[in-house]
């Protein structure tokens, strides 16, 4: 997996401030850290360079600056190189009809992006409509309904077997309705055979689409720049979505092929869930991966939720914050996709061990049993009457220890958020963002967390602030 690559190449960057040895410790950081992009399918050529130019830079620093934290930086720097293809993907304007269509080979994910792409920006506010134009595989429509149902977004399909008409009457009746947002899910095929780019081609003449998206598995790894270039010399490719990104260790590969072709990725998606997809920006994607966070994506995803801050903290201060509260938060949470997504976000997370998606199922159900007085209590019922938490624990299909520690949680957090709310200005982080914060009120915040959150909780936390 691409995050375990991550979490090892953290590991070994963190060894840098770990010894007095500097030189011997950066010689062997180096070679461990080529190592781990060699495991994730990157071209030894590449590593090559990468080596090279990470050892250049080391050799002739001025006096006085830290060799250890400028071996980081560069190490980090020379990644982001790797992965940056120096190119942006087109941008979409609410103003004018974007029709955009998706190709790429049979079993890529094609079908599914086209959804999470449909979710994406309907959530920005686009009038999005979705056309199964692909009439080869069986099942495809089936797929687009049944999660453009899922998301609320309109689809059109039929019966015709000829691609070219569905994909034409699909965007005049879209167009018609003033959609902004038009997307096309094409044919894919087990090769790159003449076919396949044949009916491509007609569908480009038929709808002359405005971007032209190719969807690749990354775990294709390096084939992955034979494959962009074989779809790019047929037709304008704009550019490019890795799928299954996190299931394969190739996905290095992929990514650093692609940006030889110099065709930028747009997306990068990870499971089924529609939320499990993500806008690629280079830096963001290698800090998160080795655990420096992404502080902006983060905010990105708190401010889409419809939370309000201030009733919140004002509760928890007041003592009214009950486990309805809790449970909604919880709920809000999980709508923003998997939580080890979510927690990769914040620097010095990414190694923490999440609880299973059984875990967090679990937990719904011990809230869905919970009764109308319980669940609208601060949880001292269950203190003062212990039988409650068998009973749950019961009616849940859990067990008393699972009900015991969500309770003893509840707690622990709503302790945490009364202290923190005598921090001046933590109510509003959920709209700020960190990097953009003053040095003194980096410095403030990180002062008054420190003695109010665990030692744990607080040195990760804090890293938002340096």
């Amino acid at each position: 997996m691409l995050s375990d690559v991550g979490r090892k190449i953290t590991t070994s960057l963190n060894d840098l401030f770990s010894t007095q040895n500097t030189d011997e410790t950066i010689e062997n950081v180096i070679k461990e850290v080529c190592t781990q992009l060699l495991n994730a399918n990157v071209s030894p050529k590449l590593l090559l360079t990468l080596r090279k130019n990470i050892k250049k830079d080391m050799e002739n620093l001025p006096p006085g600056i830290n060799k250890a934290k400028h071996c980081h930086q560069k190490i980090v720097s020379e990644i982001v190189n790797l992965l940056d293809p120096g190119t942006k993907p087109p941008e979409l304007s609410k103003k004018s009809v974007n029709i955009v269509l998706f190709v790429g080979l049979q079993g890529c994910g094609k079908t599914t992006t086209v959804c999470k792409y449909a979710n994406f920006y309907q959530k920005q506010k686009f009038k999005v409509g979705i056309v199964c134009a692909d009439t080869f595989r069986a099942g495809a429509f089936d797929q687009i309904k049944q999660n453009a149902l899922k998301i609320k977004v309109p689809y059109y399909g039929s019966e015709e077997k000829d691609p070219v008409k569905v994909a034409r009457k699909g965007v005049e009746k879209f167009v018609n309705e003033k959609f902004n947002l038009i997307l096309i899910d094409s044919s894919g095929r087990n090769t790159q055979e003449k076919e396949l780019f044949d009916e491509m081609q007609q569908i480009i003449s038929a709808v002359t689409p405005t971007n032209i998206v190719f969807v690749m598995d990354a775990g294709i790894g390096q084939a992955a720049e034979s494959q962009a270039k074989g779809f790019s010399d047929a037709t304008n490719i704009g550019s490019i979505i890795l799928t299954k990104i996190d299931g394969t260790k190739k996905a290095g590969g992929a990514l650093t092929s692609v940006a030889t072709t110099k065709c930028p990725v747009e997306f990068v998606g990870s499971g089924e869930n529609m939320e499990d997809f993500d806008k690629f920006d280079v830096k963001r994607f290698v800090n998160k991966m080795l655990g420096l966070g992404d502080i902006e994506g983060l905010v990105e995803k708190v401010s889409s939720l419809n939370i309000d801050e201030k009733a919140l903290m004002k509760k928890v201060e007041t003592g009214t914050f009950t486990l309805k509260d809790f449970y909604d938060q919880f709920q809000q949470i999980m709508s923003l996709g998997p939580l080890q997504n979510i927690l990769s976000m914040i620097p010095g997370m990414n190694n923490v061990n999440m609880p299973e998606e059984d875990s967090l199922r679990k937990m719904v159900c011990i809230f869905d049993s919970l009764s109308k007085n319980e669940i609208n209590s601060d949880g001292r019922c269950f203190e003062e009457c212990p039988s409650r938490v068998l009973r749950v624990a019961r009616g849940s299909g859990t067990s008393y220890k699972m009900v015991y520690d969500l309770l003893a949680q509840f707690r622990q957090i709503t302790g945490m958020m009364k202290k923190m709310t005598k921090i001046p200005g933590f109510g509003d982080l959920a709209n700020k963002d960190p990097s953009k914060m003053s040095l003194a009120e980096k410095t403030r915040m990180k002062n008054q967390m420190k003695g109010m959150l665990p030692k744990n909780i607080y040195d990760s936390m804090s890293q938002m602030f340096n």
